[in-house]
């Protein structure tokens, strides 16, 4: 299969990658201890269930131990989904995360697309809850949006997930890249699970924890029932025993997530301050740990001649050629690629 992600380090190895969406301040150090502690430790299978780290994410989440069942990455819980439900016609707002439309096709899933106005930015729009109709099975929005980095109103998330409760729609709320956002608390649906029983929210430690080689994400909702039919899916012992460890030191170390944002903030202002070139024609109003923006086509090549490594976004479904994602990465690095950018050619 076509690798279709950022972060392809083993083909690129001597570039400076900013296609990866990876905190730039870097897995915490308590996190990597733990993993190392569980290497020692992987003599011994993985707790089944993970009732350490669960019972931890049940305190953090506030909601009940059997409302969350771990996954190996959140990729792994996606498919899950898809291989549990087996929707048969699913309903994606695009461009979005593109494993989505991978997992429902794999069900031989038909994928209608609401397709996003570039005029609006790319936001989600009440026009949304025209789309979804009683035969719509599954809904996945992705919030921050992921490539576009738009934020979906609670508001509208809300009237969303009404509309899918009348219509008998799954909604999949992919919130893996909200801890970025200072307003989490007031933007996750996590607290409306109760009143929604179709309602699933998806995060993961990948992003923000800076693990996506330990591979661990969670799924919640109150639907009980239906996350045991999803676990009994998957294969056992699916999140090891580093990442569990890893996973619980995470949740115990709050200043990371404080010290997260306010960098991701300040580091956001200076590369949209700095990134005035005439390749770049536009830069959209992102939430999310990485800059969305259109520019001159050639941009790609002209980065990978200087070593570095940016996403092209032209394979997501409803953008262009020209179209292009940048991680935030350190301010050494986000330096290099301001220089870069800006120098004659």
């Amino acid at each position: 299969m076509k690798y279709l992600h950022g972060g392809d380090r083993y083909q690129n190895r001597e570039m400076l990658d900013f296609s990866a969406n990876i905190n730039p301040l870097g897995m915490p150090k308590g996190c990597m201890d733990a993993a190392i502690r569980g290497i020692s430790e992987s003599i011994y299978y993985p707790d089944y269930d993970g009732t350490d780290l669960v019972n931890e994410l049940a305190k953090v989440e506030e909601i009940n131990f059997d409302q969350i069942i771990l996954g190996n990455g959140a990729a792994e819980l996606i498919y899950a989904i898809c291989y549990t439900l087996l929707p048969k016609k699913a309903l994606l707002a695009v461009p979005c995360f593109q494993e989505y439309e991978i997992a429902l096709t794999n069900v031989d899933c038909k994928v209608d697309s609401y397709f996003l106005k570039r005029d609006l930015e790319y936001q989600l729009d009440d026009g949304f809850l025209d789309a979804i109709s009683k035969d719509t099975d599954i809904i996945f929005l992705c919030n921050p949006n992921n490539p576009t980095g738009g934020l979906i109103k609670k508001e509208l998330l809300v009237k969303i997930a009404k509309r899918c409760q009348e219509c008998n729609t799954y909604l999949v709320l992919d919130e893996c890249f909200l801890p970025f956002v200072e307003e989490e608390t007031a933007i996750s649906m996590k607290m409306e699970l109760k009143k929604y029983s179709n309602l699933m929210v998806l995060r993961a430690f990948t992003k923000i924890y800076a693990m996506p080689g330990l591979r661990l994400g969670y799924l919640m909702s109150a639907n009980i029932d239906m996350l045991k039919k999803i676990r009994s899916r998957m294969q056992p012992w699916n999140t090891s025993v580093p990442a569990q460890l890893a996973g619980l030191a995470a949740l115990k170390d709050r200043d990371f997530l404080i010290a997260t944002r306010q960098y991701i903030k300040r580091e956001r202002i200076f590369l949209e301050k700095n990134l005035q070139s005439p390749f770049i024609q536009h830069i959209f109003e992102g939430h999310a740990n990485f800059i969305f923006f259109e520019a001159s086509s050639g941009l790609y090549q002209r980065f990978k001649e200087n070593k570095m490594i940016l996403r092209d976004c032209s394979n997501f479904r409803n953008l262009e050629k020209g179209t292009y994602r940048i991680a935030i990465r350190t301010h050494t690095e986000n330096e290099r690629l301001v220089t870069v950018l800006q120098e004659e050619k």
